[in-house]
């Protein structure tokens, strides 16, 4: 696994102090990409060397009892290799004419900065005087994320094994985001999906391969995989032409733990209990792994995290906004052109219980000195069962006192006649993925051939908030109500005060208009296969030449069908009593009560806090009215949901590999081609009896070059061009149609879609001041050719439109319909900085501490045009602003970290003016927390708080006094006893 990469192994002992330790060596003569690691490991100390250094090295047998550096120097005897002292680690280098192979400061030599290979935690140590040692714990993981940082011949950003076991992070996603320049979005309170520099066109890979999961679209559902299998992520913002495309921000890697990475034999475990505190609930969590070497031939890893924990969540909605002409704003007795109302007012609390299983395995073998075979597999699966309130208040254009402020939006009125529906939801989640990947890898003496396949599968079934199964009651006939909504206080649920003639939460009183049962699932399967060719040459400054083809076939299905029978056609079955109406009492599995408790407790405002609720089961009613389980082919209407979309992409490349000098300071890059062509075939309905399908072929050239100059030891200068192309989510390029009644708003897809393409530049100065520290600045620029835009129209859907909304008596009319298309140029432009520092020059226990620091500003140009201003929008899901701050202390006995992040405004969607505007989520922070007490070498108590100030998320449309959601999640305890052997 050298390749042009290289080694690196941390463990216990001061590598600087070798001289003064004696150890047990058994170490064969062997090739020194399996040989130094293994020396590194028997000496306890870090050892790093580049991998073209080492590529075709032999090491000697080292045997016996001996002083480590003595017996460094017989390992690296009759080579051309020289250990150079660099911070807390050994560095391996050409010796220069003339030069003895003694252990030398790094502070008199220049030499670049070696990749890692791979890194194992070690237990913490403690300097003694005059003694410079390899640091454990946080230092050691930031340590081993800037060795990483500074080796790669692209511009990265690290995170490793260490620092993620250490943050309080629940997935994945969470993980992710204390990276420089990524953001996340969160769904029910956990990191869902991901940005970089603001941009949502990313590639995710788990071992450098494609991480197909159960999303729209394909996408992975990060909040069901563990950070406990992850030895590190890499997120590489510049791209080289090996790597697959499909990137217009960045590639993520998640790198799984590997066997013959770790020690001999390993066992670690945690176990820890979980309380939310808005549910008032005492959960679990907890993780194993299993790791054995048999030699120097075989390993074998496996691993397991598992959790089951119950969270609430409150939530406001106002359903959208709706422009009319029928409201008198200012009060002079005549409407007003233009204004904006709110359609509903609605209070969610959610009830859920969570089970997350994630699985990890790994099996290394090394039949040969130079041939390597790697088995991995894993397997994530996330089930949410929710039962929810959602108590709505429909709006209407029967106003009384209406007051609208300068925008038109109507902060203020009474509504007269309004429809109010006490809802219970049963909405379970189920995401499942399974990714197989087998690699292999043979080193000659000239030629490097490396061999990959996977395979990848994901199946969903997502309810999601709001959706899934309910019935859906109104007032029975007679009973009236009026709402008087107030949102001009501008908090997180307008004030509201309701007027009627029956008890609002009497059950009694409302009757069935219609059951809601819809689902949205997918089936998504995908496999690939790679090889790669690396031919060393050292004709001058070209060190080595990389070939390699690479397929990759993706098939995408997704469905979301919607069942609404009406009341009337289920009185037949339901009707026990002969009154002609369903009441609550014959609805089977429904069951009204207030076990949820108050909405939004401690939040300032004027509003119901007590609400009807309760739970219900949608196969009671399926049992009871003989309604068949939502599929396409089943429910009317269901085909014309339905996305099936295969992609086949075929790819070539040619990159080269330099190393030189510019005067007298270290140059090394890469340049080269890669050459894809892709085919889209995109099925689906029109209609029930109707089937479609469009047929796409693209091609294109991706030249891309990264340079990285040693200005000085601890100084690098990088700069980076690529052509990049990302292909529009598979989703989107859906024939589907998905209407949604309540807001009278759908959904189409566009297979005629094209990829976005970008010509991209980079410019990073990296400066390496101390161990464990670092200061960064970074500057990029896209030019992106081509957008994908949202149209929004009004459209009259045949079948829909004409029918009658049993809610309100009427007819659905014309729905807005949103549908991607392809536009125009634009551009995005920022810049990071990043700070990272272990404060040991301060005195005392202050030395403990360290902090870490980062900012990204983005600003972006594009076609995207607001209907309702006429202004320039920005790059949907951009925050122009984010940062990252985290501080933390360790010592032998204790670590602590405390972190906070934060991201600006940004936009959601681009919408119509007929429907409120575009559409944006609030500038929102999240303070996290964690610390550990070692109780021994192996034991330690842990203790993780995630949301500590229950951070708000808001979201608008256009004005922030026209408020879409806003929704608090629990604060998350986790607290128990961590083990490694």
């Amino acid at each position: 696994m050298l390749g042009s990469a290289a080694i690196l192994f941390a463990s216990v002992a001061p590598a600087a102090a070798a001289a003064a330790q004696t150890r047990q060596f058994d170490v064969a003569a062997q090739p020194a990409r399996t040989g130094i690691p293994q020396f590194a490991h028997q000496a306890g100390i870090q050892i790093l060397v580049p991998g073209p250094l080492a590529e075709h090295l032999r090491v000697n047998r080292v045997k016996g009892a001996l002083d480590v550096t003595a017996a460094l120097r017989l390992l690296l005897d009759g080579t051309d290799l020289v250990p150079v002292r660099a911070g807390g680690a050994i560095v391996l280098r050409r010796r220069a004419a003339n030069e003895s192979a003694s252990l030398t400061p790094a502070a008199a030599q220049v030499e670049p900065a070696p990749m890692p290979l791979a890194a194992e935690p070690a237990a913490q140590a403690e300097p003694t005087a005059g003694e410079e040692i390899v640091v454990t714990g946080i230092r050691a993981s930031l340590q081993q994320s800037i060795n990483v940082k500074r080796a790669a011949g692209n511009i990265v950003d690290v995170i490793t094994a260490q620092d993620i076991g250490k943050l309080p992070d629940q997935n994945v996603a969470e993980s992710m985001s204390r990276i420089t320049g990524v953001q996340i979005t969160r769904r029910e309170g956990d990191g869902s999906n991901f940005t970089v520099r603001g941009i949502s066109q990313n590639r995710l890979e788990i071992n450098g391969r494609t991480f197909l999961g159960p999303g729209a679209g394909g996408s992975a559902s990060l909040e069901s995989v563990s950070p406990e299998i992850i030895s590190s992520i890499v997120v590489s913002k510049s791209p080289t032409a090996d790597m697959p495309e499909g990137a217009l921000g960045a590639t993520v890697n998640l790198k799984t733990k590997r066997p013959l990475e770790l020690a001999d034999f390993v066992v670690s475990g945690r176990l820890q209990g979980a309380y939310t505190d808005q549910a008032d609930h005492l959960g679990y969590r907890g993780s194993a792994l299993v790791s054995k070497t048999f030699g120097d031939k075989v390993g074998i890893l496996a691993s397991a995290a598992y959790s089951n924990t119950h969270t609430r969540g409150y939530a406001f909605d106002t359903g959208g906004w709706t422009r009319t002409n029928n409201i008198d704003g200012n009060g002079d007795g005549v409407n007003d052109p233009g204004l904006y109302r709110p359609n509903r007012y609605m209070a969610r609390i959610y009830d859920r219980a969570e089970e997350r299983l994630t699985l990890n395995s790994s099996l290394q073998y090394r039949p040969g000195e130079r041939w390597e075979m790697i088995l991995d597999g894993t397997y994530t699966r996330l089930k949410r069962n929710r039962q929810s309130a959602n108590y709505q208040i429909l709006f209407n254009d029967n106003d009384v006192g209406a007051v609208a402020d300068g925008s038109g939006t109507v902060v203020r009125s009474t509504y007269t006649g309004v429809t109010v529906r006490p809802l219970v939801y049963d909405e379970p989640t189920e995401f499942k993925s399974t990714n197989i990947g087998f690699s292999t890898r043979y080193a000659g003496e000239i030629v490097t051939v490396k061999a990959d396949a996977s395979y990848a599968k994901g199946l969903g079934t997502d309810g999601g908030p709001g959706a899934s199964f309910t019935y859906v009651v109104v007032p029975r006939a007679g009973r009236t109500a009026n709402a008087t909504i107030d949102f001009s206080r501008g908090g997180t649920v307008p004030d509201l005060s309701l007027a009627s003639n029956f008890n609002l939460n009497d059950p009694t009183q409302y009757q069935l208009a219609s059951i809601f049962e819809n689902d949205f699932r997918t089936d998504n399967s995908g496999y690939d296969g790679r090889v790669d060719f690396t031919i060393r040459t050292d004709a001058g400054p070209l060190k080595s030449i990389e070939v390699g083809s690479r397929y990759e076939s993706i098939q995408f299905y997704s469905e979301a069908p919607q069942n609404i029978p009406t009341a009337a056609s289920l009185l037949s079955r339901g009707d026990k009593n002969g009154d002609g109406i369903l009441t609550v009492d014959e609805l089977p599995g429904l069951v009204y009560n207030n076990r949820q408790g108050s909405f939004y407790p401690g939040v300032p405002g004027t509003f119901p806090r007590d609400i009807l609720g309760g739970t219900t089961s949608k196969q009671a009613a399926r049992d009871a009215f003989g309604l068949p389980v939502p599929r396409a082919d089943t429910i009317p209407f269901g085909r014309v949901s339905i996305k099936d979309v295969r992609q086949d992409t075929l790819a070539f490349y040619a990159k080269g590999n330099v190393e030189g000098t510019i005067g007298s300071l270290p140059l090394t890059g890469n340049a080269g081609v890669r050459y894809i062509s892709f085919e889209r075939i995109s099925s689906g309905y029109l209609s029930d009896t109707q089937p479609t399908a469009s047929k796409s072929r693209f091609g294109y050239w991706l030249p891309s070059a990264n340079a990285s100059l040693e200005l000085r030891r601890d100084l690098t200068f990088r700069l980076a061009a690529a052509k990049v192309v990302a292909r529009p989510s598979l989703s989107d390029v859906g024939v589907s149609f998905v209407p949604l009644f309540v807001s009278r708003t759908g959904s189409r897809g566009n297979p005629a879609l094209r990829p976005f393409e970008a010509t991209q530049y980079d410019a990073t100065l990296e400066w390496y001041f101390a161990p464990s520290s670092a200061l960064t600045v970074a500057g990029f620029y896209k030019n992106v050719d081509s957008f994908t835009l949202n149209r929004t129209q009004s459209e009259f859907i045949p079948g829909l439109s004409d029918q009658i909304d049993p809610s309100t008596g009427q007819t659905y009319g014309a729905f807005q319909i949103t549908q991607p298309v392809n536009g125009a140029s634009g551009k995005i432009k920022g810049v990071e900085l990043a700070y990272q520092q272990s404060l040991r020059f301060l005195p005392g226990l202050l030395g403990n501490l360290g902090v870490q620091a980062n900012y990204t500003y983005v600003d972006s140009e594009t076609p995207l045009i607001d209907e309702a201003t006429r202004a320039r929008l920005p790059l949907p899901g951009l925050s122009r602003h984010s940062y990252n701050l985290i501080g933390f202390y360790e010592d032998k006995t204790l670590s602590a970290r405390v972190a906070y992040i934060y991201r600006s405004s940004y936009l959601l969607g681009q919408g119509s003016a007929a429907a409120g505007g575009s559409s944006y989520a609030a500038g929102r922070g999240q303070l996290d927390a964690s610390a550990q007490l070692n109780l021994t070498r192996s034991l330690r108590l842990t203790v993780e708080a995630i949301n500590l100030t229950r951070s708000i998320d808001r979201q608008y449309l256009q004005e922030q006094l026209r408020l879409l959601t806003s929704a608090r999640e629990d604060r998350r305890i986790f607290f128990g006893l961590a083990a490694t052997f």
